[in-house]
């Protein structure tokens, strides 16, 4: 997926996303403002109907209303009104003297406080009641009960919310069909390298062995002790490099397991020095040991760790420049064994070496044209070191080449 195309993706998106959080603002709000307006209005509509009701009573008290009626009934009549205006809700009802500052009647004494600050009053005088003063009867409906009386914000909390999950599902979404792009554009470039690969020894083989078809060549011991070299060199290359695709496929699988064995490294190390030979000679580069570990026998599976050092050694090899200069040394230190793997090559730079025991991932070689690398030879590696339980680690500046050094339990 291009950058440009996914740019432009995300951007529709935030855009869709926001105009979405502006929609829903504005409309949360006028939801709310109407059913404020409609709740006043039932409200109103049912004091009416009540204070007209109790405007038909005649007092039996003239001089002061706090006798002058049922307050009980007051109560039912008032919820009676609110349930035929379609409000199914108790209120705390109070009959306030406006003049004295006080409550002659509270159905709820310990929320006078909000029968004070509600704004459902509404001025009541009975009929026959001689007096100056001014009285209401104040509504105090519980908030729990009025869907307008949560703030919209909450609501338009929930949204962004679910926006921000849907935009991180979105982004994880876009990620992994970038990620499996990539993935497939790495597969490609591993079958065009892994056919390069497989192809030149085949063509070395083929070629060593039209040669030795020569009687000319046949005859000439030198001659012919070359080109045998040059198969089992080359046939030994191409078993590794199959050797080592299949293992690692293998060990993709959870239920993969290693034969443990006492091996001593140092043949292992001679070994896989000796295949090197011929390549090093005609590059006119070296391979040196430097093989301090004693005892050197550890508990490995032999043809891994033979597989291990065989893929160090050849990326040494592959990415060096001029004549490859080679140095594989092994120390026990801190009660472990360290086999390191030195190279002069071109290097690794900082932001490669986070990724190159990553599968597929390969390394750009700048001037170097002529590595076709798999791209999974370090992940092998890292791999089996994983599996013995060990560590490996690499020291590496472009330039100046790479230090491979692995760590297992002696």
């Amino acid at each position: 997926m291009k950058r440009w195309f996914r740019v432009v993706i995300i951007s529709v998106f935030a855009l869709a996303a926001l105009s979405l959080v502006v929609i829903q603002f504005i409309q949360t709000r006028r939801t709310f403002s109407i059913s404020d307006n409609m709740f006043n209005v039932s409200v109103n509509n049912a004091m009416d109907e009540v204070i007209k009701q109790l405007n038909g009573e005649v007092m039996q008290t003239p001089s002061h209303p706090a006798s002058a009626f049922n307050y009980q009934e007051l109560d039912s009549l008032i919820v009676e009104e609110l349930l035929i205006s379609g409000i199914d809700l108790h209120p705390d009802v109070g009959l306030y003297d406006g003049s004295q500052g006080s409550f002659l009647y509270s159905s709820n004494p310990k929320q006078e406080y909000r029968l004070e600050q509600s704004p459902y009053r509404y001025s009541f005088r009975p009929i026959g009641v001689v007096s100056a003063n001014q009285y209401y009867i104040i509504l105090a409906f519980p908030s729990s009960g009025l869907p307008f009386q949560v703030s919209p914000n909450i609501y338009i909390y929930m949204t962004l919310f679910l926006i921000l999950v849907i935009a991180t599902m979105f982004i994880i979404s876009l990620r992994t069909i970038a990620n499996q792009r990539k993935l497939d554009q790495m597969k490609s470039e591993f079958i065009n390298n892994m056919t390069h690969e497989i192809k030149t020894p085949i063509a070395t083989i083929g070629l060593a062995c039209e040669m030795l078809s020569d009687d000319t060549v046949s005859q000439d011991a030198d001659s012919r002790r070359n080109f045998i070299g040059i198969v089992a060199d080359e046939n030994q290359r191409m078993r590794v490099l199959v050797e080592t695709i299949l293992q690692s496929a293998k060990m993709s699988n959870k239920n993969f397991s290693i034969h443990i064995s006492e091996v001593d490294i140092n043949p292992i190390i001679d070994k896989v020095m000796q295949s090197f030979k011929l390549t090093l000679s005609n590059r006119g580069g070296q391979i040196e040991k430097h093989l301090e570990a004693v005892p050197s026998v550890v508990m490995v599976d032999e043809l891994h760790l033979t597989n291990l050092i065989y893929n160090l050694v050849d990326n040494g090899i592959k990415y060096s420049t001029g004549a490859p200069h080679i140095i594989v040394s092994t120390a026990i230190e801190n009660g472990r064994f360290l086999l390191r793997v030195q190279d002069h090559g071109i290097g690794i730079s900082k932001a490669d070496q986070k990724h190159v025991f990553e599968k597929f991932y390969r390394v750009s070689t700048g001037n170097v044209h002529n590595v076709k690398g798999f791209g999974i030879g370090l992940n092998y590696v890292a791999q089996v070191v994983r599996l013995h339980h060990g560590h490996i680690t690499l020291d590496s500046e472009p330039g100046k080449g790479s230090t491979f050094t692995i760590s297992l339990p002696v």
